[in-house]
């Protein structure tokens, strides 16, 4: 596996092509020392233990890979088997090529050929490190002749110790079931009123936000260091996944709901389902941008 490294005195970003096109590392220098800011990993054999991977070009759970498209009746297989469903798509599982290099950015690609998703795209993911921050962005262009779903994400792993904060802004949650599958909209958790931020510490989420306004930032105290994140406008969903007793959470900026193009079909509204014609094409980004935290 060979990974490619962005760095410069204040940053270092390790990203591997042929892992999903997954970045590895992200470490900033902040009161003279680096901290990571997703997860700290070593020796990465599967993108699942990586700390970012692209949602492409579906983000999240499609219910047991099967779903209607323009009267069409699409079945996906289970590509993470035991898992029920088909999910977050192919980019994470398919190995990227390297179209543009210099010491601060990287561009990779695939081109996505008609097989068990029955429609052809291009995918671009575009990295750039400036100073301590780090942009991403991810783009899906329709190379098919007709009308195709899309729905793109990232999936980032961020460093979490016990005191770690997210302040957001959301509006309702996703209930699941013991599947992760979306049951009803609720009240978001009370906690997350929380003007000093959200206590993701024990939190055990595993649930989709509407509402997102694109604007976050996450705070660990003990390092005395926190994350500013922006995302596009289009990514007004938020998925939070903090599972218990883990070293980190995922805080994962997507254009639809878990199951979106289903529960359209119902009839349920604002599920964030896009249908890209020919030739058009769809982006998201995120910014990552360090900084040390003052109590």
């Amino acid at each position: 596996m060979t990974a490619i490294f962005l760095t410069n005195n204040v940053a270092k970003v390790e990203i591997s092509p042929s892992l999903g096109g997954a970045i590895l590392v992200y470490e900033a220098k902040l009161n003279d020392k680096f901290v990571p800011i997703l997860r700290k990993t070593d020796n990465v054999k599967s993108v699942l233990a990586s700390n970012c991977f692209p949602l492409i070009p579906y983000s999240n759970r499609i219910r047991e890979g099967k779903f209607t498209w323009q009267e069409t009746n699409i079945s996906l297989p289970l590509n993470h088997l035991p898992e029920k469903h088909s999910i977050h798509g192919h980019g994470w599982q398919l190995p990227w090529t390297i179209t543009e290099q210099s010491e601060q950015s990287l561009t990779l690609e695939y081109h996505y050929r008609v097989a068990e998703w029955p429609y052809s795209y291009s995918a671009k993911q575009v990295f750039i490190l400036e100073e301590k921050a780090l942009s991403i962005t991810l783009t899906m262009k329709n190379t098919d002749n007709c009308l195709i779903p899309a729905g793109l994400g990232l999936h980032p792993y961020f460093n979490l110790t016990k005191e770690t904060l997210i302040q957001c802004e959301v509006d309702k949650m996703w209930a699941v079931d013991d599947e992760c599958m979306p049951t009803q909209l609720v009240v978001k958790p009370a906690a997350m009123n929380r003007s000093a931020g959200f206590p993701v510490h024990g939190s055990s989420l595993d649930n989709v936000f509407t509402g997102f306004n694109g604007h976050a930032t996450v705070t660990w105290p003990e390092l005395s260091a926190k994350a500013n994140i922006s995302t596009s406008s289009n990514c007004k969903f938020l998925v939070i996944y903090s599972p218990q007793n883990e070293d980190f959470f995922c805080f994962e900026p997507v254009t639809h709901s878990t199951d979106a193009i289903n529960m359209a079909e119902k009839g349920i509204e604002n599920t964030g389902v896009t249908a890209l014609k020919p030739n058009d094409a769809m982006s998201i980004s995120m910014k990552i941008s360090p900084e040390v935290f003052v109590i």
